[in-house]
């Protein structure tokens, strides 16, 4: 980014101003009209699947109505024409439905029982009613209209199937429903202050109705209604009541028996529900802006204390150590914090290359005496052990003479790896020159050592593969323990290396501790003692 294009203090703050005020106006808007359509189009959907499901109750009321009556019209009453048992069978089964009575007609339309009489009572006779005509002409069951009982003298429907003797229907089987039976299905709907239900016939003619039953039972459904009906089976439409209210009216219709539930909702009772949600969105619009005058706020707090912020960085810099400066968006603060870490980069290269090995990355020769220097006058301040470990490699320089040094170094690269594999994170491991190694333990003691040096003898003993060359090396190791006052750098290294001379003095494959010459464990594998193993 150039100099010219990079912002500047007041060109940002001028930036930010509008990028809190222009995205959350055109957001607010956006979200006004999709959420309005995003309502509408939900509550119908919501509404919908409602109507639906009553449709379903009422189809599964009349389902089991007519499973019932097909089980009745097999009594052996009916075969034996004993119409007075039949009579009080018919009334033990009302009891179990939620049907109003059953009607048992001939052919000729003649009601020869109907339990809303007593049995014996004389029955009205109309002649054939259209519910018997169409079972009798088609033979098959049927869910009839909305109708004036002869007996009762009130609007009902009626479910009938046909009663056969062999090949010839001989009677006509009936249960008889009044409106306020499917009126109570829309009243366990408990639907909302101001909406209404009502289920229409498969003429369209309203058998049920949540409001003023008289009022509306019989009557035709809404011509706007009866209109959308006859071009789809669910949907909605927007009417005027017979008070001139605009209601958006919900329906879905029955392919099976054709009937239809209506869930009318009023057109302000929708408005309402909206208004509602613009007035949530109107206030998380305004906590949108709030927080954004406040992220606003905060952030010109950060520009201004954006130079100051150098400080500790420059501060650091001056004692050695690494920083890391954050981009600050500004030109003359990136500026200078770039010059800063450039500056900690170049000393931090600088001083890792004085105190590491190029080869492996492991700590050098300076590094590990410094570190070891500090570690001992601790070890001494609370004392603790300290345990320094001098690794040989076994037959490195056969390697270097029959591959080349360059299938040597990458040989070193991968030992050191397996030894910073093998130690712990708080120990430190430094390639002193060559093909030797050092392992330093803090806060370790002799057991320590010993075990970390019989897992190294085993992991640097393993075969190698230097790209597809095998190789084969080991490694040696002597074991120096720091103990009193007198323990210096240059003496637990020199006590080590001649450890590590005396491991290799007994067959190499070995590790050794001084100052005694006593071999502080089995060689690596093996595991009863046996000599060591070059």
């Amino acid at each position: 980014m150039t100099a010219a294009r990079t912002p500047t203090i007041r060109s940002r703050l001028a930036l930010l101003v509008t990028a809190c005020i222009l995205p959350a106006s055109l957001m607010t808007a956006a979200l006004i009209h999709y959420n309005y359509q995003r309502e509408n189009v939900q509550l119908v959907g919501e509404v919908i699947a409602t109507a639906r499901a009553l449709t379903s109750a009422v189809e599964r009321e009349l389902a089991t109505t007519e499973s019932a009556l097909t089980v009745l019209a097999t009594s052996p009453y009916l075969v034996s024409d004993d119409l007075a048992a039949f009579h009080r069978q018919a009334m033990q089964v009302l009891q179990t439905r939620s049907a109003n009575n059953v009607v048992l007609a001939d052919t000729t339309g003649r009601q020869r029982i109907n339990t809303l009489r007593p049995f014996g009572d004389p029955l009205p006779f109309e002649g054939v009613m259209p519910q018997l005509r169409h079972v009798l002409e088609t033979g098959r069951p049927y869910i009839s209209g909305l109708f004036v009982g002869p007996v009762a003298h009130r609007p009902a429907l009626s479910v009938s199937v046909p009663v056969h003797r062999g090949e010839r229907i001989v009677y006509v089987l009936s249960m008889g429903f009044f409106p306020d039976r499917l009126s109570g299905i829309l009243t366990e709907q408990r639907l909302p202050p101001g909406w209404t239900g009502e289920i229409l016939d498969g003429e369209g003619i309203v058998a049920a109705h949540t409001g003023e039953m008289e009022q509306f039972i019989g009557r035709k459904g809404a011509q706007a209604l009866t209109e959308r009906l006859a071009e789809a089976a669910e949907g909605s439409v927007e009417i005027l009541t017979g008070a001139g209210l605009p209601v958006i009216s919900v329906f879905s219709r029955s392919a099976v028996s054709r009937w239809t539930t209506v869930i009318s909702i009023p057109r302000e009772a929708l408005t309402n529900r909206l208004q509602q949600s613009l007035g949530w969105l109107v206030l998380g619009t305004v906590v949108l802006l709030g927080s954004s005058l406040l992220l606003a706020w905060r952030l010109g707090g950060r520009i201004a204390g954006a130079f100051s912020g150098l400080t500790g960085p420059a501060v650091a810099l001056g004692s050695g150590q690494a920083i890391v400066v954050p981009s600050f968006r500004l030109r003359e603060a990136d500026e200078v914090g770039g010059a800063l870490i450039k500056a900690s980069a170049m000393l931090q290269q600088t001083r890792h290359k004085a105190l590491h090995d190029e080869l492996t990355g492991l700590a050098n020769r300076a590094l590990l005496d410094e570190i070891l220097n500090n570690q001992l006058a601790l070890s001494q301040r609370c004392d603790s052990e300290l345990a320094l470990l001098y690794i040989d490699l076994d037959g490195f320089k056969a390697v270097n003479d029959c591959h080349g040094h360059g299938i040597g170094d990458e040989l070193l690269r991968v030992v050191a790896r397996r030894i910073n594999g093998a130690i712990r994170c708080s120990d430190v491991a430094a390639r002193l020159g060559g093909d030797e190694f050092v392992v330093v333990m803090f806060a370790a003691g002799a057991e320590g050592a010993a075990a970390l040096a019989r897992k190294l003898v085993e992991t640097l003993s393993e075969p190698y593969h230097v790209g597809e060359i095998p190789i084969g090396i080991s490694a040696s190791i002597g074991i120096a323990i720091s103990s009193g006052t007198e323990t210096t750098c240059e003496r637990l290294l020199e006590q080590a290396d001649a450890a590590m001379y005396r491991s290799k003095a007994r067959g190499k494959r070995c590790y050794t501790s001084a100052p005694d010459e006593q071999d502080s464990g089995p060689p690596a594998g093996n595991e009863d003692g046996a000599a060591c193993r070059g």
